[in-house]
């Protein structure tokens, strides 16, 4: 769904850092336990907080069961612990950089790096939450790739553009301007930008502002969602996503051009 070879520009930086936050989970944001290993000897082990490592091993026999007993004596701030044998992160890292290929599409290639985590479940391991689920940037949007796919496929026509807008107050939080090819593919990244169209105001007001600004740089704006902060963050973490938009009323719109 994402073009291998996407352009992305006209990014505004508060605008991208606040669409990234409302949708991405980052580990590297997390506060984290890391624990580095030779054959099972402990060469690393630390805390991203820089404090003590409570019951701090100095050998490891199970990755699965130290990385969930470091969690027990560290949760109180500790997000995940993360246990891995330095060659096995070599081989993950040597793998996914030779799978790459410049002809698919974005999204499938990084899927296919998170998953083939799975093929080192016992020697790069992560704890509360298995390593694909937990390592990287993780979507914050509560469903499937597939069922988003399926929702693009159900709603976006063919050549189209799509206007994503969070508003904060009268204030457009986060934009995000989507143009798709004829095949449903993301080829173009954007967002609002600040020195060229006023993104304070009613809400109504700003959506037809940066649909407009969205029409002049894509063209053919065909599907406009638009949400409070409140509402947009609610319904990314439902999983009924049509219970959540009837509960949502107005606060959270999708209206066709």
């Amino acid at each position: 769904m994402l073009h291998g070879n996407v352009l992305m520009a006209d990014l505004d930086v508060d605008q991208w850092r606040n669409a990234q936050d409302l949708v991405l989970k980052s580990a590297k944001e997390a506060k984290r336990l890391v624990v580095m290993l030779e054959d099972g000897e402990v060469v690393k082990c630390r805390h991203t907080t820089g404090r003590a490592v409570n019951q701090a091993p100095t050998r490891v026999e199970d990755l699965n069961v130290a990385a969930r007993s470091l969690y027990e004596a560290n949760k109180e701030d500790t997000d995940f612990v993360l246990v891995m044998e330095r060659d096995a992160a070599d081989d993950y890292f040597a793998r996914y950089q030779d799978a790459w290929s410049a002809d698919e599409d974005l999204d499938e290639y990084v899927r296919r790096t998170y998953a083939s985590l799975d093929d080192f479940a016992d020697r790069i391991v992560t704890y509360p939450t298995p390593a694909r689920e937990t390592l990287g940037l993780q979507w914050r949007i509560g469903a499937t790739f597939e069922e988003l796919e399926g929702a693009v496929r159900s709603l976006v026509d063919p050549g189209s553009t799509v206007v994503l807008a969070v508003h904060d107050g009268e204030k457009l939080w986060t934009s995000l301007i989507l143009s798709f090819d004829a095949d449903l593919k993301i080829i173009s990244i954007g967002t609002a930008d600040p020195s060229l169209v006023d993104i304070h105001g009613p809400r109504a007001d700003v959506v037809e502002r940066l649909v407009r600004f969205a029409d002049a740089r894509e063209g053919n704006v065909g599907l406009v969602v638009e949400a409070t902060l409140h509402a947009a963050k609610e319904f990314l973490a439902a999983t009924d996503k049509r219970a959540a938009r009837a509960r949502l009323g107005e606060s959270f719109a999708i209206s066709e051009r």
